[in-house]
C-alpha cells in the first residue's frame, strides 16, 4: 500500500459511520490495480473486500482523465450487480505534482429511498372529487389553452344556459372562480385567452381571480 494513502483510511471510517450501512466507502490504491482496494466499509453493497482489484467503472474514469480537470466527480446513474440503483461519487487523491495516487469512492444504495419516494407519491396524490356539489372536471381535458378554456367555460355555463358575452361583473367573477377551482389557469396562456374571450383586459381577469378567492 502506498504510504501516502494511509491517512485516508480514517476518512473511510468517518464517512461510512456518518452515511450509514447503505453507503459503501472504498479507498483505491492506483499503484496496484490487481489489489487496489486497501480500505472498504459496507462492502456488502458491492461484494468487495480489501485486496479486490479495480473495477471496470473505475478504469473508465481513469481512461477519461477527468481527474486532470476536476478534483472529484459525481458518477453517472448506475446499478449494482443486484440491479439496485446506486448514487456514486469519486474523489481523486493526487500528490504535489498532480499525479493520481488513489481514489475515494462513495456508493449509496438508493433502493430504500426509492421505495419511500413511491410510498410518499401515493400518499400525496390528488384525490378524486367525490362531492358532486363541487366543480367537476369535464371528461375530456385538452391541454391546448384555447380549447381548455372553451371546454371548461362551456361545461360551467351549460348548467345555467348563460352566454359568456352576456355575463355581468358578478357573474364573470363567479365564472372565473369556478375556472380557478378546475385548475384551468395552471395551463399557460389560458388567462390571456379568457380575457380576450370575455372582452376585458388581462389585469381585469386577475382582479376577478382575487375577488373570487375573497368570496370563497
Amino acid at each position: 500500500m502506498n504510504k501516502k494513502l494511509e491517512a485516508y483510511i480514517t476518512l473511510v471510517d468517518f464517512l461510512a459511520d456518518f452515511m450509514g450501512e447503505n453507503t459503501e466507502v472504498v479507498l483505491h490504491d492506483l499503484t496496484d490495480w490487481h489489489h487496489s482496494v486497501i480500505a472498504i466499509r459496507n462492502g456488502h453493497i458491492s461484494g468487495r473486500k480489501v485486496g479486490a482489484p479495480i473495477t471496470e467503472v473505475s478504469l473508465k474514469i481513469l481512461r477519461s482523465e477527468i481527474h486532470k480537470k476536476a478534483p472529484y466527480m459525481e458518477n453517472k446513474k448506475k446499478t449494482s450487480k443486484k440491479g439496485v440503483a446506486m448514487h456514486s461519487a469519486t474523489w481523486f487523491i493526487k500528490d504535489d505534482h498532480e499525479f493520481l495516487l488513489g481514489m475515494l469512492c462513495i456508493n449509496s444504495d438508493c433502493h430504500e429511498l426509492i421505495v419511500a419516494r413511491d410510498i410518499l407519491n401515493k400518499m400525496i396524490r390528488i384525490p378524486e372529487i367525490q362531492d358532486q356539489s363541487k366543480a367537476v372536471l369535464p371528461e375530456t381535458v385538452n391541454l391546448d389553452a384555447k380549447a381548455l378554456v372553451d371546454d371548461h367555460v362551456s361545461h360551467i355555463l351549460s348548467e345555467s344556459g348563460q352566454n359568456i358575452f352576456n355575463l355581468n361583473k358578478d357573474e364573470k367573477v363567479e365564472l372565473v372562480g369556478k375556472l380557478q377551482a378546475l385548475g384551468t389557469f395552471s395551463v399557460k396562456g389560458t388567462i390571456w385567452y379568457l380575457a380576450d374571450t370575455m372582452g376585458v383586459s388581462l389585469p381585469t381577469v386577475y382582479r376577478y381571480i382575487t375577488l373570487a378567492k375573497k368570496e370563497k
